[in-house]
């Protein structure tokens, strides 16, 4: 009970120091168990979203018992509304996650709370445009077992952040306000080996989208 509190209070703390942000693009892509120490994920997927397509890899590692963090790095051709035609840059991304419940151990499912940050940046004719984005998340998931040694396991996850949007929107890359807007991110893993995923994942955010890819683990 003593570690549920305090992970609440550093997630609720997390919630409300957020201050800039733009929707994020690169989703949950795991469930909420974590990896075990020295444990790691290798993991390749591809984004369609309203206004944007982008293709990006996935590392992640356990770290101590029930805590791993995740780096993400790819492409992304975004075509906001302001701007003329699509314009191709990075994406950056990086999060951490704790498991406070575990339903290996009886509880009824598993759920973690985590942190994330994410930076893309992309060029259109003459102007660059930025976007950082820091948020909380929980994510809750239940493993079910099919035939042939394959785990089916739906997750979702529903993450809190501050949205910066520009004023104008003929020059978005100038004057901004910043709102606190929430995101839901429901999505499937399918297990068909004792290495490889097959992950697929909503995301009903600013632009809504669908992610899918492969997760190959090493341990």
């Amino acid at each position: 009970m003593r570690r549920l509190t305090v992970v609440i209070l550093l997630v609720l703390g997390l919630i409300f120091s957020v201050s800039v942000a733009q929707a994020q693009f690169t989703g949950q892509l795991s469930t909420a168990r974590t990896l075990p120490v020295g444990g790691y994920d290798l993991g390749g997927y591809f984004g369609v979203y309203e206004d944007a397509f982008a293709f990006f890899g996935q590392f992640r590692g356990g770290v101590v018992e029930y805590l791993d963090l995740g780096m993400k790095l790819g492409v992304i051709s975004y075509d906001p509304s302001g701007l003329e035609g699509s314009g191709e840059g990075v994406i950056l991304g990086g999060d951490l996650k704790y498991q406070i419940l575990d339903a290996e151990l009886k509880d009824p499912f598993d759920l973690s709370v985590g942190a994330g940050l994410e930076f893309f940046s992309t060029s259109h004719n003459d102007d660059n445009y930025n976007s950082f984005s820091f948020g909380a998340n929980f994510c809750g998931s239940k493993d079910f077992a099919l035939a042939k040694g394959r785990v089916i396991s739906p997750y979702g996850r529903l993450n809190f952040r501050g949205q910066r949007e520009p004023k104008d929107e003929n020059r978005p890359w100038d004057r901004k306000e910043t709102n606190f807007k929430p995101g839901l991110n429901p999505g499937v893993s399918l297990k068909v080996s004792n290495y490889v995923q097959i992950i697929g994942e909503l995301q009903f955010d600013d632009n809504f989208g669908f992610i899918g890819g492969l997760t190959y683990s090493f341990y």
